[in-house]
């Protein structure tokens, strides 16, 4: 999936591969974005189940034509949960990149990947502020609010298809 974002800019969303150069991206934006803000590094996490799950990367495309540079901008995991569905995880997007649109291609993205893969749903837990994102993405929360990693989390489902 590629989108035009300006004459000199195109993002395009594309599966990541586990342990390599843009995984290793993906996981600095992660701790910038996800992380750091919250006073925690990422190298404390469990990254244990990264290794069996789906990465997504958006990537913006910018420069001369004949040399374009490509740089991550927003990243996401998908783990499976069971045969049937999937969880939503670490979904990042620079901060200058919020609002552009970034964070919906890559959802969208996730879902028709999840679909073409045979799953029926994609499960997350949401930070409180972004729940109307995800709302406006068709998901909906489920129970009460709860505390994850210190902050006010809602799980929230969507079925595929």
């Amino acid at each position: 999936m590629t989108k035009q974002l300006n004459q000199a800019e195109a993002l395009s969303v594309r599966q990541i591969p586990f342990a390599e150069a843009e995984y290793e991206q993906a996981l600095k934006l992660r701790d910038e974005v996800l992380r750091r803000p919250l006073g925690m590094s990422i190298a404390d996490d469990d990254l244990s189940g990264d290794a069996d799950a789906l990465h997504i990367g958006a990537f913006v495309r910018s420069g001369a034509e004949d040399a374009p540079a490509e740089r991550l901008v927003g990243t996401l995991l998908l783990r499976a949960l069971d045969d049937r569905t999937l969880q939503m995880k670490q979904v990042a997007v620079e901060e200058a990149r919020r609002g552009t649109g970034t964070g919906r291609d890559m959802v969208r993205f996730a879902e028709v990947l999840a679909a073409e893969l045979g799953y029926g749903e994609i499960v997350l837990h949401a930070r409180e502020n972004a729940v109307p994102f995800y709302e406006k993405l068709e998901y909906t929360r489920e129970g009460e609010r709860f505390e994850e990693i210190g902050i006010p989390h809602y799980r929230m489902r969507r079925e595929l298809g």
